[in-house]
């Protein structure tokens, strides 16, 4: 990953470097961003992939003001109107599953599932003429949309917590985009207790969510050089940040520094961004919060791949 010296080299250069944090919901992807931010040549505006949810009354951004009215937000869509896009923040306009057809929809939106099923997927999105104009608008606009941040909030890198493999997918054949990926583990029965109580998921529902999201990291970085990606346990960050962070600079190819704060972050994402300066403290309540039954439910369904990320 070639670092630009500044913003406007960033965007001048061939490709801007981009890092992608592909992750399981609830695995402290928005923590880990706002953290590696603080590095000064370290951007993050949270998940460049939006969501209907943005529009909803009362969505804020992480410097406090609702997002519509965030003047940072609105400096970018002046950024993307330079470039010939109308963009707002409160869509869901950057994410590659919103297309305007329910054929492209429905193609979009399954979990990267290994090089034949995408082949699959690809051959039966050129079918439709739609859905290939779709993606050719989708791909410009995301690189306008990065460009515009890195022009705006000064840090010639940009980090995306979309945590999606298929975005990941179209991040990797942007080429405006020269993509690390960041692949964050945090042990299964954490996160199925999470989803248990945030999305009233039934242990079977959370157990089998966060199998298919690490599935479909280790067939996307199986395809990757060495050096292209790394994995980093969301445990081990919360005991060592400092070190965490050094050693996440370096494969970014930067010289660790001591982080520094960074006022005015303006995150969109998981909730956590509303309170990115709290203490970093794994959270392990699923030690005391989920019953035996619940855990035999888990081991049953995803103890296999739980072991193989490192969790006894």
């Amino acid at each position: 990953m070639k670092i630009p010296d500044s913003p406007a080299a960033a965007i001048r250069t061939e490709r801007i470097p981009l890092v992608y944090i592909h992750s399981a919901s609830h695995s402290g992807s928005t923590l880990l961003t706002v953290q590696l931010a603080r590095h000064p040549k370290v951007g993050t505006v949270g998940e460049l992939s939006g969501t209907p949810m943005r529009a909803r009354p009362g969505y804020r951004c992480s410097c406090g003001e609702a997002l519509a009215d965030c003047g940072f937000w609105q400096e970018v869509s002046a950024a993307m109107a330079r470039r010939g896009f109308a963009y707002r923040a409160t869509t869901d306009q950057t994410d590659i599953a919103s297309a305007p057809t329910a054929y492209a929809r429905r193609l979009l939106r399954p979990l990267h599932r290994g090089p034949l099923l995408e082949l699959v997927r690809d051959a039966a999105l050129a079918l439709s003429s739609a859905a290939r104009a779709h993606i050719a608008h989708h791909q410009r606009m995301k690189a306008a949309l990065v460009e515009s941040i890195v022009e705006c909030n000064g840090s010639p890198i940009l980090v995306d917590s979309s945590k999606s493999g298929v975005q990941l997918k179209y991040h990797l054949r942007n080429p405006r985009f020269d993509v690390r990926v960041i692949w964050l583990v945090r042990d299964g029965r954490g996160v199925a207790r999470s989803l248990m109580r945030n999305q009233r998921m039934t242990m079977g529902q959370a157990a089998r969510e966060w199998l298919r999201s690490n599935e479909e990291a280790a067939v996307i970085v199986r395809r990757l050089a060495g050096g292209a990606w790394t994995r980093v346990r969301y445990e081990e960050f919360c005991a060592d940040p400092e070190g965490t962070l050094a050693a996440l600079w370096r494969f970014m190819g930067l010289a660790p520094e001591p982080p520094q704060a960074r006022a005015g972050q303006h995150v969109l994402g998981h909730a956590s961004r509303l309170s990115a300066g709290r203490a970093i403290r794994a959270d392990e309540k699923w030690r005391t919060e989920l019953s035996a039954a619940d855990l035999r439910a888990f081991a049953a369904i995803a103890g296999a791949m739980n072991r193989e990320l490192g969790y006894a």
